[in-house]
């Protein structure tokens, strides 16, 4: 119990910095369908909270961030960081922002008591990484299965498709969420 109030208050203590940043927009409801997405490593304290995934070459990638999205009208923004670590050793990083929605699908929302309205549901957005190497196109995927309500195949985490590399699409965990505006 210890460990999941300690993650519920770095999770407040997150969203909190977040919105002093900017990077979470509060607004009144306006009739369209908006969230705030949250990503990977910035949500929990914890190494099973981070979201990663796995390539067939070996590869892993974690990534992190955050953002807003809307399905009416159709947009995102947002952005993080990511680290590629190579099968054979060593790594890489950089960032990542999101420059188009491809699609979102919402699972569940519930009420939270500190958040709002949380949301399980999973986002196809793509995103342009840069790092020292160059850059790149990619697709990613943000699942969230909070609530009980997503598809039995659907597991949490993220997977990305890099254009032209590797395609990291074996989920190795991780912690997402959606707070619908």
């Amino acid at each position: 119990m210890k460990g999941k109030t300690r993650f519920l208050l770095s999770l407040a203590v997150l969203v909190l910095l977040l919105l002093s940043l900017g990077a979470i927009s509060v607004s009144a409801d306006s009739g369209s369908a908006s969230y705030d997405y949250l990503v990977g490593t910035a949500l929990c304290p914890f190494p099973e909270c981070v979201a990663a995934a796995r390539a067939a070459n070996g590869d892993t990638i974690e990534i992190a961030g955050a953002g807003t999205l809307s399905i009416h009208p159709k947009s995102v923004s947002g952005g993080g960081a990511f680290t590629h670590h190579f099968a054979g050793g060593g790594s890489g990083s950089g960032t990542w922002t999101a420059t188009e929605l491809l699609s979102f699908d919402e699972y569940h929302c519930f009420p939270d008591p500190d958040f709002g309205v949380i949301c399980g549901g999973q986002a196809l957005i793509r995103v342009h990484l840069v790092a020292a190497g160059g850059s790149a196109d990619a697709i990613l995927r943000v699942t969230c299965i909070l609530g009980g309500k997503a598809p039995a195949s659907a597991t949490e985490g993220i997977r990305l498709a890099i254009q032209g590399g590797p395609n990291f699409n074996q989920e190795l965990g991780g912690f997402d969420l959606y707070i619908k505006q």
